[in-house]
């Protein structure tokens, strides 16, 4: 096979990270990889490494296509308030209009892997703490803006926004229940008072 376009690779990795992202790396097998993308296992070799490094392209495509990219556009958004309230909007949706119980490929692969894997815990250290970032930044434009009160905490708040939103998304996998999805998107927005 001669070198791959990198639209073909690009596509080719999604559909390695969809594999990975529905059934995590130790159920998944070569064969899975090779079913899912329609390629030979030597072309796969080629193009993307063996099993490990295909995981961990697809790590990074995944983090660049659901954290890294949204939140670019997100921070545009002219209400930081609203921007935070839509990375919960968003995850709920997929529960409950899209029936989705895949959840996130990152909380997944945090909880089969990230206790005994360092190169997979910094990377998904990395892309939490990213995500607590945004959230304590659009608190604190938020606060500036007059749309959140001045007596929010926006680094305290920030954390309990990201461990509401990781908590959203393992529940989902296992209980997707409505009143549960919309109890939580309550939540953060109690987390994000405006001012009195």
């Amino acid at each position: 096979m001669g070198k791959m376009p990198k639209y073909e690779m690009d596509e080719v990795l999604t559909k390695i990270m969809r594999q990975f992202w529905r059934h995590g790396y130790s159920a998944t097998s070569i064969r899975d990889i090779e079913n899912a993308t329609g390629l030979f296992r030597g072309s796969l070799y080629h193009a993307f490494g063996d099993k490990r490094e295909m995981f961990m392209r697809a790590l990074h495509r995944y983090d660049q296509l659901y954290r890294e990219d949204p939140i670019k556009e997100l921070e545009k958004h002219s209400s930081p308030r609203q921007a935070v309230l839509a990375v919960f909007e968003a995850a709920a949706s997929e529960v409950m209009e899209n029936g989705s119980s895949d959840g996130c490929l990152e909380v997944n692969i945090a909880l089969e892997l990230g206790a005994h894997d360092l190169e997979v815990a910094s990377i998904l250290t990395g892309a939490f703490t990213g995500m607590t970032e945004f959230l304590h930044t659009s608190i604190r434009r938020g606060q500036a803006n007059g749309e959140i009160s001045t007596e929010v905490d926006p680094e305290l708040t920030a954390k309990s926004l990201l461990g509401l939103f990781l908590g959203l998304r393992v529940l989902s996998r296992v209980s997707p229940d409505e009143s549960f999805l919309e109890s939580v998107l309550g939540q953060a927005e109690a987390l994000l008072p405006s001012p009195a």
